[in-house]
């Protein structure tokens, strides 16, 4: 409800018989009626032309300023409104000006606050409606007794007090969400860590494995070459110099053998020694 009466008082500002409009009782311009029947119409675009022209006529007439600002805000042209509504809001204007100045002034800093909320900006939210609330106490110093005025200004600190909480809760899941990467980031290299080290470990197995066995390999090898040379060696042909010893000793051999022969014969016939 209250969201509701924030927006649709400034709709019953641009009204040309209402306190935010043009006063054709203190000056009459042409301009400034053509622009008030414009935004009965609806026409804001159009109404904007009128005023503008009629700002170029009076440029000492604030209220023409307060009226600008109701066609800007009414396309939703919000920053240059609130220039707008913040040059009606001089010193040199008249009270009841002024006062419509800064709760429509107001109005156009609450709509900026909804905005930012709906985009999730907590803390630009929380700072547009502060400065809805400072322009709706301007409003009500200007005119005390202002329903609206103070209707809108509860709203707005009751928002300021809401886009807190939700910056608060924004930061607090932006922390957790944080956190919870760092730490998916520190399991992640972890298991990197601990997936490289038993990678190296097996690659360590493996080159001992594969020098094992080249070194059995090399050892066989050896050994089969020594048994190679072993046979090679056995079955050369003998030289003539070691036919020659192998022959001598043979005839050696072979004389030698009758002695041995007649001796083992003559040890067999020795006579029987004498029995006494």
């Amino acid at each position: 409800m209250r969201a509701a009466l924030l927006l649709s008082c400034c709709a019953a500002l641009v009204a040309p018989n209402t306190a935010s409009a043009w006063n054709p009782l203190r000056a009459e311009n042409p301009n400034v009626e053509q622009g008030n029947e414009l935004m009965v119409q609806e026409q804001y675009a159009e109404a904007l032309d009128a005023y503008d022209r009629a700002a170029r006529e009076l440029p000492d007439e604030r209220a023409v300023q307060l009226n600008r600002g109701l066609a800007l805000l009414s396309q939703g042209l919000t920053e240059p409104a609130k220039e707008a509504f913040t040059a009606a809001a001089d010193p040199s204007a008249a009270p009841e000006v002024r006062a419509d100045a800064y709760y429509d002034l107001g109005i156009a800093h609450a709509r900026e606050g909804d905005a930012a909320s709906e985009q999730e900006d907590f803390e630009q939210a929380s700072a547009q409606f502060r400065e809805a609330a400072d322009a709706f106490k301007r409003a009500l110093r200007a005119r005390p007794g202002n329903r609206n005025a103070a209707w809108n200004l509860e709203y707005a600190l009751k928002r300021i007090h809401e886009e807190e909480q939700k910056q608060d809760q924004q930061e607090q899941d932006q922390q957790q969400e944080q956190d919870q990467q760092e730490q998916d980031q520190d399991q992640q290299e972890q298991q990197e860590q601990d997936q490289q080290q038993e990678q190296d470990q097996d690659q360590q197995e493996q080159d001992q494995d594969q020098q094992e066995q080249d070194q059995d390999q090399q050892e066989q090898q050896e050994q089969d070459q020594q048994q190679e040379q072993d046979q090679q060696e056995n079955e050369s042909p003998m030289q003539p110099s070691e036919v020659e010893r192998f022959l001598d000793a043979l005839e050696q051999n072979e004389e030698s053998l009758p002695l041995e022969r007649a001796r083992r014969r003559s040890a067999g016939q020795r006579p029987p020694e004498k029995d006494w």
